[in-house]
């Protein structure tokens, strides 16, 4: 089986992946963590901005699904995968071509995403809600090379709302989830 999460910013994406890897032996992958192994290569830092214009030049220049073609040649058979920051519909259409894919969208109201992002404190996240808002929109591209994550949302198989602040209950939210996956896609 092979989950794929795409969706909102700060919509606990990573958190769902950590509990599905740790809890069922997934092995996961995130297409921004090419991206970053790309940039340190060349000594440019992983700041949102950077990793963002660094993703489009990389998708003009070798195709806008060539983070999703990396992580296929490194799946191994037999095995089950969790693969995030899927963030282009060309990257969704490649995931797509392997049997057992899976796109879920994670999703949460706008104003509990930008207080998770603020409790997180990542460097280059934005400092007011107009920045999150914006940045938001620069994610929401619906052509070119750039992030279009709306229309990744818009191809997934389930959405998942994340809107507690629970962490017991979010588990249990994503165990929910997981034999639904189970029963119905395997």
């Amino acid at each position: 089986m092979i989950i794929g999460l795409t969706g909102s910013y700060c919509s606990g994406k990573d958190t769902v992946a950590d509990y599905i890897v740790n809890k069922y032996n997934f092995k996961h992958f995130s297409l921004s963590d090419e991206i970053r192994l790309l940039m340190k290569q060349a000594n440019i830092e992983p700041t949102r901005e950077n990793l963002i214009s660094f993703g489009t030049n990389l998708r003009q220049t070798q195709g806008n699904d060539v983070l999703a073609k990396s992580v296929i040649k490194k799946f191994e058979q037999g095995k089950n995968y969790c693969i995030t920051s899927i963030r282009h519909t060309k990257e969704v259409e490649k995931l797509k071509t392997i049997e057992g894919f899976v796109l879920i969208n994670v999703d949460a109201p706008q104003q509990i995403r930008f207080e998770r992002m603020q409790k997180r404190k990542r460097p280059g996240d934005p400092a007011t809600l107009e920045k999150f808002v914006e940045l938001e929109k620069k994610e929401a591209q619906s052509s070119g090379s750039g992030q279009q994550v709306a229309l990744c949302c818009k191809m997934a198989d389930i959405i998942f709302i994340n809107d507690t602040n629970d962490i017991n209950q979010l588990y249990s939210n994503i165990d929910k989830l997981v034999k639904e996956i189970k029963n119905k896609y395997e």
